[in-house]
C-alpha cells in the first residue's frame, strides 16, 4: 500500500496484481463532501481475477474517522437501520440460523463486526454461546448496555484471541469494509477450530440488479465500502484462505433445505419485485399527496411496521438477492 494525504493505492487483494480497468467513478454522500481529500473515487476491476475494488481509497486514518459517525446524517442512518428497525431482520437471521444448523447447531460463536447485535440476539436464543466484536464505540456500548452481550472492541486482528477457540465465526456486511479482506479471513481461520463453521455475508456485485443499476446500485458507497465481491471471487478468496465452501445462497433466501430456499425465492419474488414495485411506483407517490396514508402502524409477533419503516425497508430500488451468504468449513 502507498499512502499519502489521506489516500492510499493498493493492489488486488485476491491475486496481488496491479492491472485494473475503471468500472465507475463514485461521488461521496452529501454529508461527506469536502471531508476525505476528494469527493469522487474510482471503482476498478482487476483484469487478472475480476475482483472489483476501490483504488485509490481513503487511508486507515480517514476510515477510522468515518466510523466515528461524526455527522447527523450518518448517526441517523445507524439509529434508524441498525437499532430502530432491527426487528425487521429477525426473520432473515432465523432463516440463516436454520441453514447454519445443518453444519453446527451449538458451541461458541463470534460475530465479527456485530453492529447493534441483532444477529447475536437470535443466535443466543438458538442455543449458541455468543460474543461479538466491533470497532465502533457506539455499537460496542449499545450491545453491552442494551442487549446484554459480551463484545470485544477493536480490530479483530489486534485482539490476540486464542487460536482455535470458536466453533463458529460469522461476519455480515463486514468484509467489504475491511482494508485487507485476506487478512480478515486469515484471522477468522486462525481462531475457528478445524472443522468449524465460517459464515460470510456481503453484497453481490455480480447480481443482475447490481449490473442494471451500475454506479447507482444501492450498495455503492465511495466511503466505507472498499471491495465488491461476486460469489466467484469471494469463494476463491475463502478457498485460498483455509476454508472449504459448502453452500452459497442469497442472504434473504438461504434456509435449511433446497425446498425451503425455493419457497423463499418464490416469496421473495413477489415481496421484493412485485410488492416493492407497487410501494415505490404507486404507494409512495400517493402518500406524498395524501397525508392520511402515512398515519398507520401495524404490530405483530413483536414487530412494528409503519409508513417510515415501510419506505426505509423498500429503499429506492427494485432488487432481488443482491446480498449473498457463504457457509464454509475450516480445513
Amino acid at each position: 500500500m502507498l499512502s499519502q494525504n489521506g489516500i492510499e493505492y493498493v493492489n488486488c487483494n485476491l491475486c496481488g496484481a496491479d492491472d485494473t480497468k475503471l468500472v465507475f467513478r463514485l461521488g461521496v454522500r452529501p454529508q461527506h463532501i469536502g471531508k476525505y481529500n476528494r469527493d469522487v473515487w474510482d471503482i476498478v476491476r482487476c483484469k487478472r481475477c475480476g475482483l472489483v475494488y476501490e483504488n485509490p481509497r481513503p487511508d486507515a486514518a480517514a476510515l477510522q474517522y468515518f466510523y466515528t459517525f461524526d455527522n447527523l446524517a450518518d448517526r441517523n442512518f445507524v439509529q434508524d437501520w441498525f437499532v430502530d428497525n432491527a426487528d425487521l431482520s429477525r426473520a432473515t437471521w432465523q432463516q440463516l440460523l436454520r441453514a447454519m444448523r445443518r453444519y453446527r447447531s451449538s458451541g461458541q460463536l463470534l460475530d465479527v463486526g456485530c453492529g447493534a447485535g441483532s444477529f447475536l440476539v437470535e443466535a443466543r436464543q438458538a442455543g449458541f454461546e455468543v460474543v461479538g466484536q466491533d470497532i465502533t464505540p457506539f455499537f460496542v456500548e449499545y450491545c453491552r448496555s442494551q442487549q446484554g452481550l459480551p463484545v470485544y472492541e477493536g480490530e479483530l486482528e489486534n485482539l490476540g484471541l486464542k487460536e482455535s477457540s470458536f466453533n463458529c465465526v460469522t461476519a455480515f456486511d463486514v468484509i467489504e469494509h475491511h482494508r485487507d479482506p485476506r487478512k480478515l479471513l486469515a484471522e477468522m481461520r486462525r481462531i475457528v477450530k478445524p472443522g468449524g463453521l465460517a459464515v460470510i455475508g456481503t453484497h453481490d456485485v455480480g447480481n443482475i440488479f447490481a449490473r442494471i443499476y451500475g454506479a447507482g446500485w444501492r450498495h455503492m458507497y465511495a466511503i466505507g465500502h472498499l471491495t465488491y465481491f461476486t460469489r466467484g471471487t469471494l469463494t476463491e478468496m475463502m478457498e485460498t484462505s483455509g476454508f472449504h465452501v459448502l453452500h452459497r445462497g442469497g442472504a434473504h433466501t438461504i434456509d435449511q433445505s433446497v425446498l425451503a430456499e425455493c419457497r423463499n425465492r418464490i416469496l421473495q419474488f413477489f415481496r421484493v419485485i412485485v410488492l416493492r414495485a407497487a410501494i415505490l411506483g404507486i404507494y409512495k407517490p400517493l402518500a406524498a399527496h395524501i397525508p392520511i396514508l402515512t398515519r398507520w402502524k401495524f404490530q405483530w409477533s413483536g414487530k412494528t411496521l409503519d409508513h417510515s419503516k415501510l419506505l426505509m425497508r423498500a429503499g429506492n430500488q427494485v432488487i432481488m438477492d443482491d446480498n449473498m451468504v457463504l457457509l464454509a468449513l475450516a480445513t
